[in-house]
């Protein structure tokens, strides 16, 4: 993730999701933004939608407004949400990722952290492929991360971009991926222009599915959910 990104439409549905984990399943959430450093790129251009309330504010319109009055003012940095009411009682990591020793650092501390019981990955990229590499790794949440941080009871949900296939097809492939690395419940949100995967501690497979309920009432025809 990258303060680049702040307030494009992807963030309108992302904070949402948090918000009713933490409201609806009722979720300590510590939310690790795999952070990193801007890079000049157009990624984060889907603002438009805040020039057009009346089509779009109904949704949640608390956050809605909030994204609205600082994109409008240019302001797009992940502090702003982490210091507003929308993120009340959520936990953040926001150190840069790209040294890979202090990315190990963070994982274990994210992973002996009792104050939580749901952790967000949210990488640029989603989760690692096989083209993966020195280069490119702090695009990606590894196998290694998923592993250590689900071991320690916590469930994951991690932010995925979707890739040049067929969509419908992308998801159920990297559902089977995920299954075949863990032997969890794992969820698919698919979103406007992304997906979520939530892999689920069977203790908390009914808070989520109570979540996920909500969130899909919420956002109508542009959320789905499948597993």
């Amino acid at each position: 993730m990258k303060d680049q990104y702040f307030g494009d439409f992807g963030d309108y549905q992302k904070f949402s999701l948090l918000k009713l984990l933490r409201d609806t399943g009722g979720f300590k959430i510590t939310v690790h933004w795999m952070k990193t450093k801007n890079d000049g790129g157009t990624d984060g251009k889907h603002i438009t939608y805040l020039n057009d309330p009346a089509t779009w504010n109904s949704y949640d319109k608390e956050i809605y407004d909030f994204l609205k009055h600082h994109v409008g003012r240019k302001k797009r940095n992940l502090a702003l949400f982490e210091e507003s009411a929308h993120a009340s009682a959520i936990n953040f990591i926001h150190d840069h990722i790209e040294d890979p020793q202090k990315r190990l650092k963070v994982l274990d501390k994210l992973s002996r952290d009792k104050s939580s019981n749901l952790i967000f990955f949210d990488p640029d990229n989603g989760i690692e492929v096989k083209s993966t590499n020195s280069k490119n790794v702090h695009k990606y949440v590894l196998w290694r991360d998923i592993e250590i941080a689900y071991a320690s009871g916590k469930s994951i949900l991690i932010y995925q971009h979707f890739s040049r296939k067929n969509r419908e097809v992308f998801v159920q492939e990297k559902l089977q991926e995920i299954k075949s690395h863990l032997k969890v419940n794992v969820f698919a949100v698919k979103v406007k222009h992304s997906v979520y995967f939530l892999l689920a501690q069977e203790k908390h497979k009914a808070k989520i599915k109570k979540s996920l309920a909500t969130y899909k009432s919420t956002w109508r025809d542009l959320v789905s959910v499948s597993s």
